[in-house]
């Protein structure tokens, strides 16, 4: 019965609210999220900051990750997920822990694209700089939410709007306090989801008069963001810029953890 053992070591488990109570703590940093779905899935909607490694590709890919951060691992439903498990243990990825109900069972924020959305591909131009391409995005979305105050003649609505463009106003000082002041004359119609600003007004229509849909798209916005410096900080990885992608990264976290909150007094 030996070989019956083999695949029998226990994998330890970790329901989806606690992954995404955990994404919400400020020392989310010490753990990784590997989505091993396949790219199309990936690009469908991930959890924000999940670096995509294909079930396929778990063998030769396992040295990219931390050997020494706890790992969350996450599929569709949470079988291939259990496979990546123990191969990354086998492999030396210790602490790892298999995401029971996969991506259909997480109800926080998603975000969309390919592995390149989000630095190269996040927006449809080129940009000098990543520091050009975030500082472009923040200003986009910040003039976005202003825009939307602008035309609303709800007063709540008209609060909640320019407290959300506060807070891409305090990612653009932090920017300017680490990287000096821009050089460039930002377009500002270009928001943090890569679409220009009469476009999202054009396709969202009357669905931006809804309280309720103005925060599901705001968590959607952040999410991407989130993911965006979550991706900077791995790329940037022993660099003196890793951190302040990091940090970041964790407000943006924060922002969509305000902004699920505030969507939870609507439902």
């Amino acid at each position: 019965m030996f070989y019956k053992n083999l695949f029998r070591a226990p994998i330890k488990k970790i329901t989806a609210d606690q992954t995404k109570a955990l994404i919400s703590t400020p020392g989310f940093d010490r753990y990784q999220l590997v989505d091993v779905r396949q790219p199309g899935e990936y690009e469908q909607g991930h959890i924000p900051g999940a670096r995509l490694i294909p079930l396929g590709d778990i063998p030769s890919r396992a040295s990219e990750l931390d050997s020494e951060k706890e790992t969350i691992v996450y599929c569709r439903s949470g079988v291939r997920s259990e496979s990546a498990c123990r191969i990354l243990t086998r492999l030396g990825i210790k602490a790892v822990s298999n995401m029971e109900g996969g991506i259909l069972a997480y109800q926080g924020g998603q975000a969309e694209g390919n592995v390149d959305s989000g630095i190269e591909l996040f927006v449809g131009k080129d940009f000098a700089s990543v520091y050009e391409l975030a500082f472009t995005m923040e200003a986009g979305l910040k003039n976005f939410y202003l825009t939307l105050a602008d035309e609303t003649d709800d007063r709540e609505d008209m609060v909640l709007l320019n407290r959300l463009a506060k807070f891409e106003d305090s990612h653009m000082t932090k920017l300017r306090a680490r990287f000096g002041e821009v050089s460039f004359d930002p377009d500002t119609a270009i928001s943090e989801g890569g679409m220009d600003i009469e476009a999202m007004i054009a396709h969202f229509g009357d669905q931006l008069k809804s309280r309720e849909r103005i925060l599901q798209l705001a968590m959607k916005l952040e999410a991407q963001a989130f993911d965006l410096y979550s991706r900077l900080a791995q790329q940037q990885k022993g660099e003196d810029t890793e951190s302040f992608y990091q940090s970041m990264a964790d407000e943006e976290r924060q922002h969509l953890l305000i902004v699920s909150r505030m969507l939870d007094t609507l439902i």
